[in-house]
């Protein structure tokens, strides 16, 4: 199921970007996971060279066949130690925020390194206005740490794609309203959700800037309102 879902987020920011005439020449993914196929669905889709992932879980690393470059470190709002909470049959759901344990699941807590996505114009230093770039965040609810720590980074960004979570499975969950919010006040707006997760109340959504939004692909009301009244 998972697999089959990370290809079908991959396909759908794929067949929007093309109906709004984008690709990507840089991808910078936060929280890869023991599967990408989403991030090889896009670089097989637009034949990105430069491709970026973040994944802080030394067991991930340890057996990922990235079709990029890989930074062993967590994202969030500042730099320094943070502990990451790790279920054992399901590395996926590692997260800087704990669960909610049940008494037949067993966790594992190991202390990563944080980065915040500012820090990474060192790293990626090709990134610069000139460049499509698409930042996709999956990183188990610290989304919004994420974000809040690229003030400068997301002025290089044309699209977001972000995991929101309603129904987290713990304390600390960012909300997707609290994301919501701040790529707006940011200059992006919602072109698409996809990839619906119902138990959860999870879903990715598509952020897109101005220049790129087109209301005939969008079906999120409060979006469309809220362009409708940018240009009264």
């Amino acid at each position: 199921m998972a697999s089959y879902l990370l290809r079908r987020s991959g396909i759908a920011v794929g067949m929007i970007a093309e109906l709004i005439n984008w690709k990507a020449d840089v991808i910078v993914q936060v929280g890869i996971g023991q599967h990408h196929e989403e991030i090889d669905v896009l670089k097989e889709e637009w034949d990105t060279k430069e491709i970026i992932g973040f994944e802080p879980h030394p067991g991930i690393r340890k057996n990922l066949k990235y079709p990029g470059t890989v930074f062993p470190y967590a994202v969030g709002s500042e730099v320094g130690k943070a502990t990451l909470h790790s279920k054992r049959r399901h590395k996926d759901g590692s997260s800087l925020h704990p669960h909610h344990e049940r008494d037949d699941e067993k966790y594992d807590k190991i202390e990563v390194t944080v980065t915040a996505l500012d820090q990474t114009y060192a790293f990626t230093p090709g990134i610069h206005p000139n460049k499509r770039v698409l930042l996709w965040l999956d990183c188990e609810g610290n989304e919004l740490a994420a974000l809040q720590g690229a003030e400068r980074f997301i002025k290089s960004v044309d699209v977001v794609n972000v995991e929101l979570t309603a129904n987290p499975p713990g304390d600390g969950w960012c909300s997707p309203v609290d994301v919501h919010l701040w790529l707006a006040a940011h200059g992006f707006w919602e072109q698409w959700q996809h990839s619906n997760k119902s138990c959860g109340g999870q879903a990715d959504a598509m952020y897109v800037r101005t220049h790129l939004f087109d209301p005939k692909y969008c079906c999120i009301p409060h979006e469309v309102i809220r362009w409708r009244k940018s240009d009264d």
